[in-house]
């Protein structure tokens, strides 16, 4: 399989606290716990969807711009004891392309927030909904850490800008205003990383030559399959999601799990086709969804529909029963996309296609064998994102996955759903990724569909 090296993306809020990670003396004099003081905010903002780096030109407006941003202080035991709501008005520019990433603005805040001084835990929300502030202000840590929220994508994806939090809280040490080195100490660096990840899917450029020889692939398009319902807003360290303590029922839908996750909203996106501008392909996103057993019934993947008219078809070769045998007869070019069946027989050796069921019905009483039948000519493949993971299968929040068909092997499944969602992938796709700081965390790569 090809793989494609790309690159790691988060973008970073810079904040006016003293950081507990540095040691210093003259600090130690204007530290006294739970005295009057407070902080300024200044944050990076990529400078524009079509003015950064290369690998994230994919990046529109909305995944990029801000328009709140929410800061949440906690003691050492976890409880919140400050927090502080700016809209994008009360930031003004400060630099340009210096920020964290490449070709990032810097705003700083017009205002400050009262705190005390003392450790204290700081956790940043951008673009957060009114909903989502709801649940958290003057809630503990937890709420945030270990409570398992719903969230629909849509409401975290809008024009409002794309929600995103710190990716750890930030444990600083805030000091007296009058402190000597407060400027020298007071910022850290928060990174925050979008909650959803992010799914492309494309033509390679030799697909329309290397398509199923014994037929036509037309009208490609996916969904996302087996998406969370719930995510936690700070990403545990082991990115161990909410389904990790159950199990799902097969018996019965996934969907009747109340935390489990969603089937498809069968709301395809056309693939789009190979050599099209970065910044113009169409994305799905959806919540990080990590799992325990990658099962192919838990794991999050990409579901790619297709019609398929087979180049030829068997017939009786009398032309109204099966006395002299079977004829294959070349079906038109250009013949719309119809129901069909497949018929696997010779012990799984040989395919043959029909667009009459009777004459399907008796090669198979004449030629041991399976039949398949594909509604309306619609088949189905699967993508299984990030193979090579940490967590092999894990979709996570803020990556970026670009995925290019290359290979069409067989006219896949005729329902989108596994036939057995209780065992792993049976076949996998190759993605290798390296890791650096940059917007989204692209993961690019080539896949196979494979029946």
């Amino acid at each position: 399989m090809k793989r494609t090296i790309m690159t790691m993306a988060a973008f970073a809020i810079a904040m006016s606290f003293a950081s507990c990670s540095k040691e210093n003396t003259v600090t130690s004099n204007y530290v006294k716990e739970g005295e009057a003081t407070y902080m300024s905010l200044s944050f990076s903002v990529p400078s524009g969807a079509k003015t950064r780096a290369t690998s994230d030109e994919n990046a529109n407006e909305d995944e990029t711009k801000f328009t709140n941003v929410d800061v949440f202080i906690f003691n050492t035991s976890g409880d919140q004891v400050n927090y502080k709501h700016f809209n994008a008005g009360e930031f003004t520019f400060s630099s340009n392309g210096t920020g964290v990433g490449n070709g990032s603005d810097i705003y700083s805040s017009t205002t400050k927030i009262a705190t005390t001084t003392g450790p204290k835990k700081i956790i940043v929300g951008v673009n957060l909904t009114s909903d989502i502030l709801a649940k958290l202000e003057n809630k503990s840590m937890s709420a945030f850490m270990t409570i398992a929220q719903e969230v629909t994508v849509s409401s975290i994806t809008g024009a409002n800008g794309f929600a995103m939090f710190s990716v750890s809280p930030e444990e600083v040490t805030l000091v007296k205003p009058e402190a000597p080195d407060y400027g020298d100490n007071n910022h850290p660096t928060v990174q925050v990383q979008r909650l959803v990840a992010k799914v492309a899917v494309q033509k390679h450029a030799d697909l329309d030559n290397n398509t199923i020889a014994a037929g036509t692939v037309a009208d490609l398009a996916f969904e996302l399959n087996n998406t969370n319902k719930k995510t936690y807003y700070v990403q545990p360290s082991n990115k161990q999601d909410h389904n990790w303590a159950s199990t799902p029922d097969y018996d019965n839908a996934i969907t009747t799990d109340p935390d489990g996750l969603y089937k498809m909203n069968d709301t395809y996106q056309s693939v789009d086709n190979a050599g099209v501008d970065a910044g113009l392909l169409h994305a799905k996103y959806c919540l990080e969804n990590t799992t325990k057993n990658y099962l192919m019934g838990e794991i999050t993947r990409v579901t790619v529909r297709g019609t398929f008219v087979p180049e030829y078809v068997k017939e009786y070769f009398s032309g109204t029963d099966n006395t002299n045998g079977y004829k294959d007869v070349k079906v038109v070019a250009g013949t719309t996309p119809a129901t069909f069946y497949s018929v696997v027989y010779n012990s799984g050796a040989d395919r043959a296609y029909f667009f009459d069921k009777n004459v399907a019905d008796d090669f198979i009483f004449d030629n041991v064998g399976n039949i398949v039948e594909y509604k309306d000519g619609y088949c189905y493949w699967d993508i299984f994102l990030n193979p090579n993971g940490s967590g092999p299968y894990d979709v996570i929040r803020n990556d970026y996955y670009l995925c290019t068909i290359t290979k069409i092997v067989g006219p896949g499944r005729a329902t989108p759903e596994v036939t057995d969602p209780t065992v792993p992938p049976t076949a996998t796709t190759d993605i290798t990724v390296q890791i650096e700081m940059l917007y989204w965390n692209p993961i690019h790569g080539d896949f196979e569909l494979l029946p």
